[in-house]
């Protein structure tokens, strides 16, 4: 891929992520983007807080965050996001806010131009127009990626757990050596893992600190929910870690239980999370939509 910013003479402006840096200028136009784009139903597998908690995570492939591209109308809305997940080989996402045949032809060609034969776009089966083009294209649908999954939060969200465990409160100060051991021992990493930087610990722009919660015994972290809401419907989970002598115990449940009340407080509605653990069946989430892989 070419890494400077890049327009073609077309309905749409082509505009590429301009440089290898988290969080950069187009940041904020891409969450609002984003933000507005999870209203469409066969978005929900690329919500905003998925990208930033891309943006900010430890194995990012930062060098590759040029091939990202935001497709713009003359007045400058992004009406379009060509993006991958975190790791380069997690890819193609395309994110639109309508299904106009000529954005998403437009979006479908950059990615023909710009990655190799044997590109796989991730879609979602919700997303009929862009299923139809690709198919068109003479894409074959393939095997299903994931599922996104949903939880009302109208039901009974109360909970219990030993009281040898407490629940972190809303002013909670985070540790940040304990989250990044909870992190790292929740996803069954062995071994004490090297202290990451601090950058890596600071608030991420849209960062709602109450919504980051920890089961908690004896000072050290047993199990971890996060949760990425600013406004409107859905609440987005990521991610959900329990250290595995604390496992078995109620304590996933506990703190994705609190994470999301905290986000039912503040507006939302429902959450989603991207997973196929039957974990997910058992506290009341239901299938929303799948993700299947559609590749050239």
């Amino acid at each position: 891929m070419k890494e400077t910013e890049a327009f073609v003479e077309m309905k749409y402006m082509i505009e590429r992520y301009k440089n290898c840096e988290r969080f950069n200028e187009q940041y904020k136009d891409i969450y609002q983007f984003l933000l507005e784009a999870s209203k469409q139903e066969y978005n929900e597998h690329f919500p905003w807080g998925r990208f930033e908690w891309m943006q900010n995570h430890t194995m990012l492939d930062e060098n590759k965050l040029t091939g990202i591209a935001m497709f713009k109308e003359a007045s400058g809305k992004i009406v379009g996001l060509a993006t991958y997940d975190t790791s380069y080989e997690d890819r193609v996402y395309l994110v639109h806010l309508t299904s106009d045949r000529e954005l998403l032809n437009e979006m479908v060609e950059y990615v023909l131009e710009n990655e190799d034969d044997s590109v796989t776009i991730k879609v979602n089966a919700k997303d009929e127009f862009l299923c139809e083009l690709l198919q068109e294209r003479r894409f074959v649908k393939e095997k299903r990626d994931v599922c996104v999954l949903q939880l009302d939060l109208n039901k009974d969200l109360s909970y219990r757990i030993s009281d040898e465990y407490s629940i972190s409160p809303q002013d909670f100060k985070v540790d940040n050596w304990k989250y990044q051991l909870v992190i790292h021992k929740g996803f069954n990493h062995e071994g004490v893992p090297e202290r990451l930087e601090d950058k890596f610990f600071e608030p991420t722009p849209n960062d709602v600190s109450a919504l980051k919660v920890f089961a908690i015994k004896g000072g050290d972290y047993c199990a971890h929910c996060g949760v990425w809401y600013t406004k409107g419907d859905t609440a987005y989970i990521e991610p959900v870690v329990t250290v595995p002598q604390h496992r078995q115990r109620g304590l996933a449940k506990a703190v994705v239980y609190e994470a999301v009340r905290r986000a039912k407080a503040l507006g939302a509605n429902r959450a989603t999370v991207l997973s196929d653990q039957e974990f997910y069946d058992r506290i009341g989430f239901e299938c929303s939509s799948e993700v299947y892989c559609w590749k050239k």
